[in-house]
């Protein structure tokens, strides 16, 4: 269950402007994944808000500036930051996600 909630997350950064830079970096990658701008900023507000300063600074260097892929980074993570992801996946299914592409 815990893989799942964590591939949702992935996906959902994957699928997919606040004031710093960390925010703007994780709203770059989700809109160069193909989201709109307000979805992207929806949900870089949720993990801005949920997740640990750290984590949430390590996330926009690793996904929004270095271009790492969501799932690995995730899967790279400690058990304990993996569910501090995964927290953050129901606020990020309020956040008007486009449809899947078919």
């Amino acid at each position: 269950m815990r893989h799942l909630a964590l591939s949702l997350a992935a996906l959902t950064l994957l699928a997919s402007c606040s004031g710093n830079s960390d925010n703007k970096a994780i709203v770059a990658a989700c809109t160069t994944g193909g989201e709109n701008a307000e979805t992207c900023a929806c949900i870089a507000d949720a993990m801005e808000a949920k997740l640990d300063p750290d984590l949430f600074k390590r996330t926009a260097q690793s996904i929004g500036r270095e271009k790492r892929d969501v799932e690995t980074f995730v899967t790279s993570l400690s058990n304990e930051d993996q569910l501090q992801f995964a927290s953050v996946v129901n606020d990020m299914f309020t956040c008007k996600l486009s449809p899947p592409k078919a």
